[in-house]
């Protein structure tokens, strides 16, 4: 089983292995006009073409590029489409007013790419709707998916842009009230990811044998994924006791209720809590982790995870962890697994690749469709593809509150061109 195969080590060896290869393809870009520096890791060309998003932050590195592409990858295996991981990141500060043009000049720098075998999408500190999406079109690539259209489905001329013009048109497309806000436009694209965790969640504690509503959730980050997913967790019955932003969190014993998080929503601006909440106790950031609780949510930026914050939250109760940021876990170097083995021995963690996979399977539903599809059935689709993912992964662990994600890691290898062949059965 997997789980035996945990503890020694023949996962975690391959795991590093896969994140140490080097990648097939690295473009690196100057900007001539400001400090901007950007890199464009196409892992492989799997299935003739590549996805992942675009980043932009301070401190961005090629190492970090390069890791998050070849998650990508892994989380293609489970979400689809077949295709290779790609990342593309800027380091800049995206507060720099300078902004926009940098985004730009750097699209304008991978254009030929952008048009012939890489996707993108909005990713840290870019969005989707109000930067990847305009630009691209300003500078003649009719949707930042086109690359893989044409890369991996082989679609040209008229059919190219028919098909691009419904990717467009599907993922922008407003939910219906069951998934969506009251007073607020909620477009498909931007709640699909906080729902992929919820889903997540929900199926591991069936396999757990637990209720929502007898669990306590702390949840960490409150942008895009992060607010979706609280707002369909307090819907499903989580008790959110704690939700934390990058300056502080609200504290509420009893756990918000879905009014409490509809009205925060409501109120957000960009990723931080609102200062009026009319429910909760705003407290110091540092509060968050010791706040008693039975999960964990990382819902924010990578490596928030370390083995300090790993410690307070199981003396706080929490046993189980799900990962919704993109590699939530601390590593000293690519292909550094201390923390996660550390992790993965003391929690039921859901990993990346299934938790926050909702993005990238509303793209794989929409690309194969030849109408716009209604959200439901996106909806619904990713419910079906996470809920057999973390099925898969508990049945490889045996149980359901460790060694998941080791499992999860063995799916992904083995559904990855290349990567090497994972033994989940005793020789």
């Amino acid at each position: 089983m997997a789980g035996a195969d945990a503890k020694d080590g023949k996962i975690w060896q391959s795991y590093q292995g896969y994140f140490r290869a080097a990648p097939e393809i690295v473009f690196e870009w100057n900007d001539r006009e400001t400090t901007a520096r950007g890199w464009l890791v196409i892992n492989s060309l799997k299935g003739g073409a590549a996805g992942g998003g675009t980043r932009m932050r301070v401190g961005l590195t090629r190492d970090e590029v390069t890791f998050l592409a070849k998650a990508m990858e892994l989380k293609f295996a489970f979400a689809g489409p077949p295709i290779g991981g790609a990342k593309s990141g800027i380091c800049f500060d995206p507060a720099d007013p300078r902004k926009q043009e940098v985004l730009e000049r750097w699209f304008r720098a991978i254009q030929s790419e952008l048009l012939t075998r890489y996707g993108t999408a909005g990713d840290l500190n870019v969005s989707e709707i109000t930067e990847v999406i305009p630009l691209c079109r300003e500078i003649g690539i009719g949707h930042p998916q086109i690359g893989v259209l044409r890369g991996h489905f082989g679609l040209d001329g008229e059919a190219l842009g028919r098909r691009s013009e419904l990717m467009h048109i599907g993922l922008d497309q407003p939910v219906p009230p069951e998934y969506g806000l009251a007073g607020k436009k909620a477009r498909v694209f931007a709640l699909v990811t906080g729902y992929s965790v919820t889903q997540s969640a929900v199926r591991l504690l069936h396999h757990q044998e637990r209720a929502p509503s007898d669990t306590r959730v702390l949840l960490q980050g409150f942008g895009s994924v992060g607010g979706a997913a609280a707002l369909y967790m307090a819907r499903a019955g989580f008790r959110l006791v704690g939700i934390a932003d990058a300056g502080g969190c609200l504290l509420h014993e009893e756990g918000f209720s879905a009014e409490d998080v509809e009205r925060l929503l409501l109120n957000r601006e960009g990723n931080t809590l609102p200062a009026v909440t009319g429910a909760g106790v705003s407290a110091p950031a540092d509060a968050f982790f010791d706040t008693p609780a039975d999960m964990m949510v990382a819902a924010a930026a990578s490596g928030t995870l370390d083995l300090d914050v790993l410690d307070r939250v199981q003396a706080a109760g929490v046993t189980s962890i799900v990962a919704g940021a993109n590699h939530p876990f601390a590593a000293d170097a690519p292909g550094d697994t201390s923390v996660e083995q550390d992790a993965d021995a003391r929690f039921a963690v859901v990993a990346d690749i299934i938790a926050s996979c909702g993005t990238a399977h509303a793209f794989a539903c929409q690309s194969r469709s030849d109408f716009p599809l209604q959200p439901r059935i996106v909806f619904e689709s990713i419910e079906t593809t996470v809920a057999a993912a973390v099925d898969e992964a508990v049945q490889r662990a045996g149980n359901a509150r460790h060694d998941l994600l080791a499992a999860a890691l063995a799916m992904a290898l083995e559904r990855c061109d290349g990567a090497p062949a994972i033994q989940t059965q005793p020789e």
